[in-house]
């Protein structure tokens, strides 16, 4: 059984600059006023492990209630975001044909909370954050728990950043790298494939291999 398995952040949506500026602005706020270059190396990272690292620099609430500040400033973003178009023209390809799930380092909420509002999340047969597994990306757990969740035994792992393909590749399965220009490509190249652009009949043919 097929499965193809979506990062969402980078890899779906046009959401790593916002995410990073909504953080950039926060901060901010409190008094520490970064280059939005400081902000790179949390791409694909657990929001919980940014909190922590932030922590220790600034005083910040509890990580809830930092979430729902930063969410805040991010729904100004959202109401402009943009869905690449080749993962959404995937999405909808291989909908009802292949099994689909969306594989985020974010909380299952905010996941959530993304995929309703680019109202793409019936295109997915499950969704899972990074705060149901104990150990997320670069762990394998996440997809490995995806994966088990959906029963397939073939399956393509799509990422953009370095972080989300150590995740695929040490669960053991095909990743393919977007280069949404985010990342070199020697910080890609542990990836099975690096592509520009998401081709669904590449993808399909792809599956009829593994």
């Amino acid at each position: 059984m097929f499965g193809i398995y979506w990062d969402c952040d980078g890899t779906i949506m046009d959401t790593e600059k916002s995410y990073a500026y909504a953080w950039k602005d926060f901060l901010s706020s409190k008094g520490l006023d970064l280059p939005i270059e400081e902000f790179d190396k949390f791409v694909g990272i657990d929001d919980r492990i940014v909190h922590a690292e932030f922590s220790q620099i600034v005083e910040l609430d509890n990580f809830d209630s930092t979430m729902d500040e930063l969410h805040k400033i991010m729904r100004v973003e959202f109401s402009e975001k943009i869905l690449f178009k080749d993962s959404l023209q995937c999405l909808k390809e291989f909908h009802g044909d292949v099994l689909q799930a969306c594989v985020s380092a974010s909380p299952k909420e905010v996941l959530n909370f993304k995929l309703q509002d680019a109202k793409i999340i019936n295109y997915f047969d499950h969704v899972i954050g990074g705060n149901e597994v104990s150990n997320n990306k670069p762990s394998p757990e996440i997809y490995l728990k995806a994966i088990d969740e959906l029963g397939t035994t073939k399956n393509i792992i799509v990422e953009d950043s370095p972080t989300g393909i150590l995740s695929g590749k040490e669960s053991n399965n095909f990743v393919i790298a977007v280069d949404r220009g985010m990342f070199t490509k020697d910080q890609l190249s542990n990836a099975d494939l690096i592509v520009k652009e998401l081709d669904p009949i590449n993808i399909r043919s792809l599956l009829q291999t593994l």
